[in-house]
Formats: C-alpha cells, structure tokens, sequence
C-alpha cells in the first residue's frame, strides 16, 4: 500500500497580494498552524508516512520551517524536500523529483484540502490497474472548470469551460500515481494540462467522485474563511473500538500477528468509519505485559503489523491507546490499578485531550461490560455491546454518527 505523500508547494500564491511576497502560500497560517500541517496530519493519520515537499518559490522558507520546527519528529514521519531550479510546471516538478519518487506515491496540491477517506483513491488505483487515480468533485454551475467524463471507474475525457451547465464533475486535486507516469515525460509541463488528459485518452486513468469538505486557499476571502471551517471541520466524532474480541477473536492474550484471526467484517468496518469522516481509536487492556506474557513492544509491533492490515483494505485507525496494568500481575513493574484499565476511563480520556473529538456525536463499541462502563465514565453518549460474529453486519444495525456537512460515505 502506498506510505508516500507528495505535496505541490511551487506556485507563486500572486492572488493573496502582501501576505506570500515572502511566504509560500501553504506556510500561511490557518488557525495558528501553517496550512501544509493540516495536510500532513491528515495523511499522517492515514498511515502516509514518507513524506516529499516539491518546493519553488522562497524554498528556504519551507527548509527552515522543516527544520526549525522539527516537522519530522513532530509527526514521527521523515519529509524531504526537492526544490526545483526553476519554474517547470506541476508536471515538471515531480519529473525533477523522479529520483525521489517511490513506486507509487499520494499526490496533494499544497494550496487546497479536499477530505475523504484518501486510502480509498489509492485502493482504486490499486484494484483497476491504472498507472493514476484522481478524486473527482461534483460541483453545481462549474462554469469555470474543465469537466471531466467518467465511465465507471475510469476518465474517458476532460472537457473544455462551458457555460450553462447544472453541475458536473471537476478535478478535486488528489491523486495516486505510479512513478512510470513520468519517466518519458520532459519539462517543463503541466500535469493537468499535458499528461492526465493523456492517460485518460489512453485509458490509464481511474476516477472516483466523492463528497467532502474542500477548500482552496489561495484567494482572499477563502483563506479567511479557512481560519474557522478548517478547525471546524476537523473536530469529528470519534468511533472508539475494543480490540479482543470486536476486531480480532479473542484467542486469550494474542500478541502476535500470527495469532490474529480477523473478526469477519472487521476491516471493512472501519473502513465504513473512514469514510463517514469518523476518528477511529482502538483501547485495549492488555494485562498479558503484567503477567508475564509478552513485553510491551510485542504490542506495538502487533498494532503496527494491524494497521498495515487494515491500509490495504483502504481503512486506518488514527490512534491506538492500551493499558499494560493489571492489579494482580507478577511484574511488579506493571502490577498496579492503573487509571487506563478499563472500566476505568484513562484511555478514553487522554484520546478525548489530545484529538478535537466532538463527543457528543461519539461512541464506542465493545464485547464485555468494562468496555461499556468505561465509555459511560469518559461521559460518551452511546456504547454498545458487540458478541456477534460480523463486525460490519453488526454496526449496520446502528444509529452511526451522520457525515458532516460537505462529506459523505462512500459505497
């Protein structure tokens, strides 16, 4: 599955005047925080971990930011930057970058935030065999756009600006790409412009339409706008997840990934979260550390080795939290009524502090009664009890958290 995100952050941003006469536009603030940190918490959380910056304009603004703020250790992820000498274009920029490019890679515009589930567009591209995927936006009176026409999963066409339609679908500016896309192509070029078109022609192309919260900004009024929806926006409910049990069997202290027998519907699942713009968190006990069973690191290891499982069925948990405490344990270093243990709330709780969780609109899933009285303290307003043997099928059956505004789920 794809772990690279490529972010454009070349263009001149002429249209917000004073503001980017010595700042590129994606290190313009947005409610305290550069903007391009939105877009790599966002991949981030996706598991997009190998992070490029295509620089141009005032590039040493962008290697301070880097390094002056510790972008890497902040989001434990390694970010490079690749500065072109010159103006070559969007296309032109990642041809420059080819050397830094993996096999396939995310590829956002720095500038605009388009929010849906993103490990979709890549399982698409995946699944249809196209060298490209791009996410597709329907918009109403889309008079100054290129349109584009889909057959299924694949473009067909980019058409030209016309005048008088309804609606119509519009590039959203988000892309899966394979690196072999590049490899004969010459700057400098204009993605858009030159090689989509091309691959569309070619029948290499795929896309998908999705509705979701999107942004640009690049002009006035919307990058003050930003200041507000931005944040607004990322405050989501949060879907809190047991794991023994709701998304694996639970075979008695499994710690290891051969050990993992998947709950039928579990990954799918969560995708469903995903895609209803849901926070997905697992909290787990897991007293096996205390008596003795397993050291620690055995459940990072498992959880990453989960998580890596999960992104290839397009579907992420943002944050995983466990409590290796038990009160009767025989390691004295872990033998304690820890606050994290469930039915206590810590593990909730330290979740709720950390991510803007709209809590009223949360819940938790869980298979035994601690899981339901530690969501009951944490003071969510619904848990429910899972002690069936399809993890999709069961929460079918739920009232689950509506998309917010501007974002759907995806069939």
């Amino acid at each position: 599955m794809v772990r690279q995100c490529v972010i454009l952050l070349g263009g001149l941003g002429t249209r917000l005047g004073a503001l980017t006469a010595e700042t590129p536009k994606p290190l313009l603030p947005v409610a305290g925080a550069p903007f391009l940190e939105v877009l790599i918490g966002e991949a981030r959380r996706r598991g997009f971990d190998r992070f490029l910056l295509l620089a141009g304009f005032r590039a040493d603004v962008v290697r301070d930011y880097i390094e002056g703020t510790n972008v890497p250790a902040r989001f434990n992820a390694t970010v490079e930057i690749c500065v072109e000498p010159e103006p070559l274009g969007t296309g032109g920029a990642l041809v420059h970058a080819l050397p830094h490019l993996d096999e396939s890679f995310l590829l956002l515009n720095g500038d605009t935030w388009f929010d849906f589930n993103w490990l979709d567009i890549a399982l698409t591209t995946l699944e249809t065999g196209a060298d490209c995927g791009m996410a597709l936006r329907l918009v109403e009176a889309p008079d100054r756009y290129e349109t584009i026409a889909l057959d299924g999963k694949r473009i067909t066409e980019f058409r030209a600006r016309q005048a008088g339609l309804e609606r119509a679908l519009i590039n959203g500016g988000v892309y899966v790409m394979k690196r072999a896309c590049l490899e004969n192509m010459q700057a400098p070029f204009s993605l858009e412009g030159l090689l989509l078109p091309r691959l569309a022609q070619e029948g290499r192309l795929a896309g998908v339409a999705y509705d979701g919260f999107f942004i640009d900004i690049g002009i006035p009024q919307t990058y003050e706008d930003a200041q507000t929806s931005v944040p607004a926006h990322r405050r989501r409910p949060a879907i809190f997840l047991d794991r023994d049990g709701v998304l694996n069997e639970d075979t008695n202290y499994a710690h290891k990934p051969e050990e993992i027998i998947w709950k039928a519907g579990a990954k799918a699942a969560v995708k469903r979260f995903n895609d209803l713009g849901c926070y997905v968190f697992v909290v787990t006990n897991q007293a096996g550390v205390a008596h003795g069973l397993y050291e620690e690191q055995a459940i990072h290891h498992l959880h990453d080795w989960m998580a890596q499982e999960l992104r290839a069925a397009g579907a992420c948990v943002d944050d995983w939290r466990y409590c290796p405490y038990h009160p009767r344990g025989k390691v004295e270093a872990y033998t304690a009524a820890h606050p994290w243990r469930k039915p206590e709330p810590g593990m909730l709780l330290d979740l709720l502090a950390h991510w803007p969780v709209d809590k009223e609109r949360s819940l938790l899933i869980g298979d035994r009664d601690t899981d339901i009285a530690a969501a009951q303290a944490a003071g969510l307003p619904a848990a429910h009890l899972f002690t069936g043997d399809n993890l999709l099928d069961f929460i079918n059956t739920l009232a689950l958290p509506a998309p917010a505004a501007g974002q759907t789920a995806q069939a």
